[in-house]
C-alpha cells in the first residue's frame, strides 16, 4: 500500500510570511535525500508563515520520512515553537506540528493538499479544514486531516498537541480526471465560510484579523501544482 503524507510547520521568524531562501534549500535536500529511498517529496503548499512537505510514500518508509524531515526542519528552522511543541508522550505535546495520512490506489499518488493558516482565526478554521475532508470523504480515494481533539500521533517523532492549529488536509483521488471536480466543490463551499480566503501558493497573510487564508495543490507524481491561477482562471476572477 502506497500513501500520502503531509507535515505542515511554521519555522519561519515571523507570523505572516516563510523565507524563500529557507524554503529551497529543503526543497533542495529533499530531492537528495529521498532520491536514494524511492520516495517523492516536495514543498507542496507555502501558507502564509507555514510550509507543507507532502510524501508519495510506502508504509514501510513512514517512520523514516518522517524522522528525515524533522531533522531537515531543525536543520534550516529560524522559529521552533511548532517543532517544540512535539512531544514523546502525548501528556506532554502542545501546539505543534500539523500531520496527516491518507492511502492511495493511484499510480502516481494523484491528490489534492490543502493547508490553512490563520492569524487570529483559530476558533473556526478547524471547521473550514473538517468541512474539506468532508468534500473528500464523499468524492475521493481516501481522506485525512490533521485536526484531532486529542493529541495527533507522528509516527517515528512522537505527538503533536490538540492546540496545533494552521491545519492540513490530503484528498487522495479515485481518478486524476476527479481534480477538477472536487477542487472546485472545495473552492465553492469554503466560499461560505466568512473570513476564509483563498491564496497563491507563497502570499503572506495580508489580511484583515480574524481570518484564515488557504492554498490548494495537486500533488501529482511528487509533483506539486499551485491550483490557485488554474481556478483564477476558471472562474473568470481578477
Amino acid at each position: 500500500m502506497k500513501y500520502i503524507s503531509s507535515i505542515s510547520v511554521d519555522i519561519s521568524s515571523n507570523d505572516v510570511e516563510t523565507n524563500p531562501v529557507v524554503n529551497e534549500k529543503i526543497e533542495r535536500e529533499l530531492q537528495v535525500e529521498f532520491s536514494k529511498l524511492g520516495v517523492k517529496s516536495t514543498i507542496s503548499n507555502v501558507t502564509g508563515d507555514d510550509i507543507v512537505i507532502s510524501s508519495f510514500l510506502s508504509e514501510d518508509k513512514i517512520e523514516l520520512v518522517n524522522k528525515i524531515v524533522f531533522k531537515l526542519l531543525h536543520k534550516h528552522a529560524e522559529g521552533f515553537e511548532d517543532l517544540n511543541g512535539v512531544s514523546n508522550t502525548p501528556e506532554d505535546a502542545g501546539e505543534g506540528v500539523s500531520y496527516a495520512i491518507a492511502k492511495t490506489n493511484s499510480e502516481y499518488g494523484d491528490s489534492i493538499i490543502v493547508s490553512f493558516d490563520t492569524y487570529c482565526g483559530e476558533s473556526f478554521v478547524n471547521n473550514a479544514a473538517l468541512f474539506v475532508e468532508e468534500i473528500g470523504q464523499k468524492f475521493g480515494y481516501d481522506t485525512s486531516t490533521s485536526v484531532s481533539k486529542y493529541p495527533k500521533e507522528i509516527p517515528g517523532i512522537g505527538y503533536s498537541g490538540a492546540t496545533t492549529d494552521d491545519p492540513v488536509v490530503i484528498i487522495t483521488l479515485k481518478n486524476v480526471n476527479d481534480l477538477s471536480k472536487i477542487a472546485g466543490l472545495i473552492y465553492g463551499g469554503l466560499l461560505g465560510f466568512e473570513n476564509v480566503y483563498f491564496v497563491e501558493k507563497g502570499s503572506p497573510t495580508n489580511i484583515l484579523p480574524p481570518g484564515v487564508i488557504y492554498t490548494m495543490s495537486a500533488f501529482l507524481n511528487g509533483n506539486s501544482i499551485d491550483l490557485y491561477p488554474g481556478i483564477k482562471r476558471k472562474n473568470y476572477l481578477p
